[in-house]
């Protein structure tokens, strides 16, 4: 990857002689600087000096052995002789060898970034690193050893290629939709041809520095590793910044440290982790990774997909509303690990609007005694129905508006006169979103966006504007029996739902959700938390 800095420049006076002479100067500036890089780094350039080295031995003990032998005597000198002109063969052979396997590992490197897949990118250099450990515990290698290496290269990337085949298109297609299946087509056709040869090429690389190791008096340097893994610093808050706490070094949180940070196509950090009945539970700063059985094929949920966790008893619980619906996730384990667990989502949670069953009633979003409401409200965290449970009463939805006006013939006959209110505008949203996430699936998976509004303020509030801003539905406010349609006022106590969704994601549209609504009270646009943020005025 070549970075050239960014040339911006405003209020421009100069000629465009001038103006053009700048910027081409900057940019020389920056190819000049990278100009090593970009012929091929220093690896290619490794090797001439191989070449050199090695010939540059050969000749010295070709002409010095010969010359040392004569001065003991004519058996001597044609042993010097002998021993001059194998040393120059073997100088010539192996700086040939140690240069194309240098040449062969620079374009196996760049052929397996050209795959785009981080997953095959992580794997290769895991392996890559495996390797160079177990050579530096055990430095005596034999021909079958590497062989057998070199074959395992060649069937990973012959087997990476053949199921990202059937991987790439499927995953890019629950993610982007259409066009994230035609991305994920092409991702998959390109690795199906290049994964086999970067497999051969790492082949190739380790037979070659076998052959040139056995042949050479000079062993290949190896890279000095460090004795131990790095430590792990736990992120003390995330209110803390960049501050970590510094604790006593850990060998588990060390190696678990080193499962965040190995991949390195992404830029993560770790955070903490709790080892529970069956599961290896880890908060990184993008995702929470939940390893059971398998230790090589984690589950990694982000954050923003969290919709809700709590504890009951001796199980936490935690929902998760993805792309590819709705899921659960029950882990069982004492109440100290569950606390700790519960500690990790609550520091990546704390400033979130989704809900925790222990942390949200104590911050004030469950209300009794609002202005204008006419009943005693039963206490109610919102977000607390947001289980798979109610789901089941939504039945088959088709892609139609039924659902939307079953919910409005449900909502407009409430009214906060119910000692039940909030709980049941509560689940009427909850069902919208199932509804939408049973109503699009797989290839055609959207986002979808619901805003509940009630007028705890005592006076009426003149309902100005509801706009579906970006979108690929009709904006849908459903209000309750205290709202006047034809005068566009919320009474106290009245609540009003506005509810939309995305398009299909594509190429050329996100897919994001964008709603605006306009008060005589209040301005604001809400959108879905993975697009961008709210403003509200």
């Amino acid at each position: 990857l070549y970075l050239l800095k960014s040339f911006v420049v405003s209020h421009a006076f100069e000629s465009p002689q001038t103006l053009l002479g700048i910027i081409s100067a900057h940019y020389s500036s920056q190819l000049s600087s990278q100009i090593l890089t970009i012929l091929g780094s220093l690896v290619i350039l490794k090797a001439p000096a191989d070449i050199l080295s090695n010939v540059g031995t050969g000749i010295k003990d070709f002409f010095y052995e010969p010359i040392n032998g004569l001065v003991h005597g004519p058996a001597e000198f044609l042993e010097g002789l002998e021993s001059g002109t194998s040393s120059l063969a073997r100088g010539v052979f192996t700086g040939l060898v140690r240069g194309t396997a240098s040449v062969t590992e620079l374009v196996s490197h760049n052929l397996a970034n050209l795959t785009s897949d981080d997953v095959f990118i992580d794997e290769r250099n895991a392996y890559k690193k495996k390797l160079m450990q177990a050579l530096r515990v055990d430095a005596t290698r034999t021909i079958q050893d590497s062989l057998l290496v070199a074959g395992t290269c060649v069937a990973k990337g012959f087997r990476s290629g053949a199921n990202g085949i059937f991987e790439q298109p499927s995953i890019y297609a629950s993610r982007h939709g259409t066009a994230g299946l035609v991305k994920g087509v092409g991702k998959a056709f390109v690795g199906a041809i290049v994964k086999p040869v970067v497999g051969v090429g790492d082949a190739a690389v380790v037979v070659m520095n076998h052959v040139s190791e056995t042949t050479s008096d000079k062993p290949i340097a190896i890279a000095k590793a460090n004795k131990r893994l790095r430590r792990a610093l736990p992120c003390a808050s995330v209110k803390s910044g960049n501050n970590v706490k510094l604790i006593p070094y850990d060998e588990k949180s060390a190696q678990v440290q080193q499962i965040v940070t190995s991949r390195e196509t992404e830029d993560d950090a770790y955070l903490g982790h709790v080892q529970i009945p069956s599961y290896l539970i880890i908060a990184s700063d993008q995702f929470l990774w939940i390893i059971g059985d398998d230790p090589t094929n984690p589950r990694r949920v982000r954050w923003a997909e969290i919709s809700r966790f709590g504890i009951y008893g001796y199980f936490m619980k935690i929902d998760v509303f993805s792309g590819q619906g709705p899921r659960s996730f029950t882990f069982e384990s004492s109440l100290k690990d569950l606390a700790v667990l519960f500690g990790l989502l609550s520091m990546k949670m704390e400033n979130s609007s989704h809900c925790t069953d222990l942390d949200l009633s104590l911050r004030g979003t469950s209300y009794s005694n609002l202005p204008g409401i006419k009943a005693t409200q039963a206490g109610h965290v919102f977000g607390s129905v947001n289980r798979h449970t109610h789901t089941e009463a939504i039945g088959p939805t088709k892609l139609n508006d039924e659902f939307i006006k079953r919910c409005y013939t449900r909502v407009n006959r409430m009214g906060s006169f119910m000692p039940n209110f909030f709980q049941l505008l509560d689940l009427e949203v909850w069902l919208l979103i199932c509804s939408v996430g049973q109503m699009f699936t797989g290839l055609s998976s959207r986002r979808c966006i619901a805003v509940g509004i009630i007028n705890g303020s005592g006076e009426p509030i003149q309902v100005k504007r509801v706009k579906l801003v970006q979108g690929g539905s009709p904006c849908y406010t459903i209000p309750t029996i205290e709202y006047n349609k034809n005068q566009g006022v919320l009474h106290p106590g009245g609540a009003i739902i506005c509810f939309g969704w995305g398009a299909i994601p594509s190429l050329l549209q996100p897919g994001n959700v964008l709603i605006n609504i306009e008060t005589n009270l209040f301005v604001t646009n809400l959108t879905d938390s993975i697009s961008r943020s709210t403003v509200t005025q």
